[in-house]
């Protein structure tokens, strides 16, 4: 049987057929990539294993791979049943022949009950109705538990059921070959299976040109350190989604916690695994296991949250000497800059008695108070970037993507084809340099010489843009591609002190896991000036990461300031109404037809607008019996590219109001997005505010509210005529609120 998928694309459904073999190539790519890349890695048991899986034939291997693609424990043998397998019951008997497939025995009775259907549950203990008593109508859990109790003493009863079953042992050998493939483990779908349907599929990104896989680690010992803790780090949060929370039983935490500490870890990555599981188990056994928990604290390696857990800790329980000693030593030589402004912070306000952190203290000092219409709590970022546009300003929303952005195209090479730290294979798509946290140690001679080359802002300028054409569209972890992914950049270089984008580049190639992220929402230019604003709206807080980035930026010299907000209720606003007809009611095969707008400010309206569109596609005969929009009537109208900006123009700076919006503004949004421009804007919805305004009514269709309240509905579902309607509905809801307050 062909596996059939069915890819959704722009409204329209393309069925895909995988080939009927194409989790065996899977397999077959998976076990190549181990044989010819990874032997050095291999215990004798795993190459005694692929021995006996390259001496079975097709039919087998096969079975193996499909085996090996389900995610339960036990696989019934008569689910087993594929086109391409031609006599599953004889491929099943050669893999337990080999010793590769087991069936469930007494030893495995738990296993089993748990994996039966509640239906199969029932039946199973009807059989026993004199030995035990159960409710049919009991939840599954509590038939497993009877269920279990009953065959705790004569498991061997269940043997027909055996028989019915194979082990799915993938976690024996296979689990520990795909791990050394994609460096991690999945609890949910079999990873690397999906990747590569994926791939396939053309469905995820792999780089570009990758011509050779390699190991990911070095040693043996590396392997298995950085294998055992992703298993252990499964294991914490399978405990975590299985754990009742109603019991206080930290037992398996406490197991864990001991494997974890007993564990070796080699290599920075498995330290770092090892490092964070340990401090994720404190916080599970601290109330319980305190003496336990602080030596999961003490068992990690330099890793700053244990360091700042451990300070806090200790202040807490009156160790005060112990204390500032190890602020000062942190001080001294931090491992972090987010560690030394903790440091320097606790310090400040514990014992040299500072009543403000050094976060409150940023907060206040840069700071400017802007009062910004209250429409825009849902988007305060929004709402500042048209208060700064409004004053004629250039506004940029940036936070993360415009640094790494700019990091990763002008250290393009350094991290994606000169790197020390090749990709391991296809899929590898984030640059293990910066994984590694060693970047700059491993490349600072290149680095340097890359950054001198950029001598003024615009040879900067120039290789940004040479490298963003040079490799648009190549999948590279750290930002995503999009038409105007260069407006923003250029406005930094060019409006920014060389001196300052330069030593800003080398912080992030020297402590990128640190600089990374937490940079402020919006970039502002002013006459040829660039400033960065923080937005924080009533109750937002700025956070530590937030600090460490900001005061990097700063003591770079750059101007970032802490925009406080303050609602308030814009007497001018206006409210652009909007009706559009379409081809469909579904926005993605379908298209617009017409659009016509309303505007209203301070109770009047003040403009209106309406045109025709040519949707590029038939109009059925249903919707133009409802609209009375034909083919013929937008053969000659414009297509939505050549409105979209004036639409644009005519809607900046006003709040989109529909009835019902999120119809009209998915649609006008999708459309914009195809004619490549961004939309964005603060929206209303006529029907929400008509059923908080006017309760009771048994309608709130457009229809029936014009009725209700003899609203002019001149021509129905035409657009113009019902932007006219909703837009007199606004007016009434704004009157009926100004009569309530």
């Amino acid at each position: 049987m062909l596996d059939t998928v069915f890819i959704y694309s722009c409204g329209d459904v393309m069925k895909k057929e995988l080939p009927a073999k194409y989790y065996l190539a899977h397999f077959r790519e998976l076990i190549e990539f181990v044989t010819s890349k990874c032997m050095h890695l291999l215990e004798p048991k795993h190459s005694k294993f692929i021995s006996k899986i390259n001496q079975l034939d097709e039919q087998s291997q096969c079975m193996l791979a499909r085996v090996y693609s389900r995610k339960p424990y036990l696989v019934q043998a008569q689910s087993l049943n594929y086109e391409e397998i031609t006599s599953p019951h004889q491929a099943i008997y050669t893999l337990k022949t080999a010793g590769i497939l087991y069936e469930p025995n007494a030893q495995h009775y738990k296993q089993l009950i748990a994996h039966l259907t509640k239906p199969m549950l029932v039946e199973l203990l009807s059989n026993y109705s004199e030995q035990v008593s159960f409710k049919k109508s009991a939840a599954k859990g509590e038939l497993v538990t009877i269920a279990c109790q009953l065959f705790s003493e004569r498991a061997d009863d269940l043997a027909p059921l055996y028989s019915q079953y194979v082990i799915n042992n993938r976690e024996d050998y296979y689990e520990y070959f795909e791990f050394l493939f994609a460096g991690r483990l999945s609890s949910g779908d079999v990873n690397h299976q999906n990747r590569f349907v994926m791939r396939d599929l053309g469905l995820t990104a792999t780089r570009e040109g990758h011509s050779e896989s390699l190991s990911r680690f070095n040693t043996l010992a590396e392997a298995q350190s950085n294998y055992v803790l992703n298993r252990y780090r499964l294991a914490f949060k399978n405990i975590g989604n299985t754990k009742d929370e109603t019991l206080d039983d930290k037992t398996p935490y406490t197991e864990l916690a001991h494997l974890v500490l007993a564990q070796p870890a080699h290599g920075a990555q498995a330290h770092d695994i090892k490092n964070k599981l340990l401090v994720r188990l404190y916080k599970q056994l601290k109330n319980t296991d305190s003496e336990l928990a602080f030596s999961l604290l003490e068992g990690c390696t330099d890793y700053a949250e244990a360091q700042e857990i451990q300070i806090r800790e200790q202040y807490r329980l009156g160790n005060k000497a112990w204390v500032k000693a190890q602020l000062e030593q942190i001080i001294e030589n931090p491992l972090t800059d987010d560690l030394l402004y903790f440091a320097d912070d606790f310090l400040m306000r514990k014992f040299n008695k500072q009543t403000r952190s050094r976060l409150s203290t940023m907060l206040a000092d840069t700071q400017c108070v802007l009062e910004i219409d209250e429409i825009y709590r849902g988007d305060v970022e929004q709402g500042v970037n048209e208060h700064y546009s409004a004053k004629g300003l250039t506004v940029f929303n940036t936070e993360n993507t415009l640094w790494q952005s700019l990091f990763g195209l002008v250290f393009w090479h350094e991290l994606f084809i000169e790197s020390p730290y090749p990709p391991c294979n296809e899929f590898d798509i984030y640059p293990q340099v910066l994984q590694l946290g060693n970047f700059y140690e491993a490349q600072s001679t290149q680095i340097d010489a890359r950054l001198k080359s950029c001598g003024t802002n615009q040879a900067l300028l120039n290789l940004v843009c040479k490298h963003a054409a040079q490799y648009f569209e190549q999948p590279n972890g750290l930002f995503r591609w999009r038409s105007n992914l260069l407006e923003p950049l250029e406005a930094l270089i060019l409006n920014s002190p060389l001196e300052a984008l330069i030593a800003h580049l080398t912080a992030m190639s020297k402590h990128y896991l640190q600089l990374k992220d937490g940079y402020p929402d919006l970039m502002v230019i002013n006459n040829g000036q660039v400033h960065f604003e923080e937005v924080k709206a009533p109750g937002d807080k700025l956070r530590r990461n937030q600090l460490t980035t900001i005061d990097n930026l700063k003591n770079v010299g750059f101007t970032v300031h802490i925009a406080a907000v303050k609602w308030f209720v814009d007497p001018n606003r206006i409210y652009s109404v909007v009706d559009i007809e379409t081809t469909g009611g579904l926005k993605g095969g379908n298209r617009i037809t017409e659009i016509g707008i309303v505007k209203v400010q301070r109770g009047k309206v003040i403009d209106t607008w309406a045109t025709l569109i040519n949707p590029q596609r038939h109009i059925p005969s249903f919707i133009t019996k409802l609209t009375g929009i034909s083919d013929g009537m937008v053969y000659n109208a414009p297509v939505f590219a050549d409105i979209a900006q004036p639409l644009l123009d005519k809607l900046a700076g006003s709040i989109f109001v529909a009835h019902n919006v999120n119809f009209d503004y998915g649609f006008i949004k999708k459309e914009c997005e195809v004619a490549g421009h961004f939309f964005k804007m603060p929206k209303m919805c006529t029907v929400v505010e008509s059923r908080r305004a006017f309760k009771g009514l048994k309608s709130y269709s457009l229809g029936n509210l014009s009725a209700h309240f003899n609203l002019n509905l001149t021509s129905h579902h035409r657009a113009l005529a019902d932007a006219t309607a909703t837009a007199e509905l606004l007016l009434l809801i704004q009157n009926s609120e100004t009569l309530t307050q």
